[in-house]
């Protein structure tokens, strides 16, 4: 892709987990690990091979549908109590039932990461594949000011991955976990910032109930269908008029131009 491409819309707005790259192998570590801490006990996995295959399948079907590091005690109990979660209802309704140990369990969950990161970066890093020329196509809008990421991951994560991948982007450009509860929030603080009509904006998420609400008031908002996307957020988008993309019309959905 020619470096000197760049978006018709003003401000182009990435998720990360999930949309940059995929994160569900440090994520599967990551909330192991945690889940050991917070239930008292002392055993430690370093690395994605230390996990069976039907562990790896078990984790991989459900995971897509947390949408923060603190839903991660909803997906460890659920598999530690044999509970299926195979549609949004049952993993709502068990965020529901579980509400209050969310918060505290995020901050197992960031103590653990915390600790993986800082033992190894290039091999935490590397539990990170990049999907695709999404790194090009980042580095073209940046180069243009275009570029923010919004993300329930913490910044220090964020830009170690990138910066790993040969991208540094402004610390002002990433909203992360301590600065938004919502992609709908993320989108209005940036759209407040540039002074920029909605129409001048685009989110892309892997995550339909993330979408709802900035597609429902009037952002641009596209669901992605590459990574581990449920085909229930495939149809749920198209119920809402959301478009799903794929990494081959990428460029043209975020209307790149020279």
């Amino acid at each position: 892709m020619n470096i000197c491409m760049y978006s018709l819309y003003k401000i182009v707005v990435f998720d990360f987990d999930g949309v940059v790259c995929d994160s569900t192998d440090e994520c599967m570590v990551t909330s192991w690990n945690a889940w050991e801490k917070w239930e008292s006990r002392k055993e430690f996995r370093h690395s994605i091979e230390d996990f069976s295959i039907n562990e790896k399948s078990s984790f991989r079907q459900m995971r897509p549908r947390v949408r923060g590091a603190g839903e991660y005690y909803i997906l460890r109990r659920a598999l530690n109590e044999g509970i299926i979660i195979d549609n949004q209802l049952t993993y709502d309704n068990l965020i529901k039932e579980w509400h209050d140990f969310i918060e505290p369990f995020k901050k197992v969950f960031f103590e653990m990461r915390e600790l993986l990161r800082n033992k190894d970066v290039d091999e935490w890093v590397k539990l990170h594949p990049i999907y695709g020329n999404i790194i090009t196509i980042m580095k073209n809008l940046q180069l243009h000011d275009q570029l923010y990421i919004a993300t329930l991951k913490d910044k220090k994560s964020v830009q170690t991955i990138l910066n790993k991948n040969g991208l540094n982007i402004q610390d002002n450009h990433i909203f992360d976990q301590s600065q938004i509860t919502s992609k709908i929030e993320a989108m209005d603080k940036i759209r407040s910032i540039n002074k920029c009509n909605k129409s001048d904006m685009v989110l892309i998420d892997d995550n339909v109930t993330h979408l709802l609400q900035p597609h429902l008031n009037g952002y641009d908002s596209f669901q992605t269908s590459w990574g581990n996307v449920p085909q229930e957020y495939l149809t749920i988008a198209n119920n809402y008029g959301i478009e799903v993309i794929s990494k081959e019309n990428l460029r043209d959905r975020m209307k790149l131009i020279e």
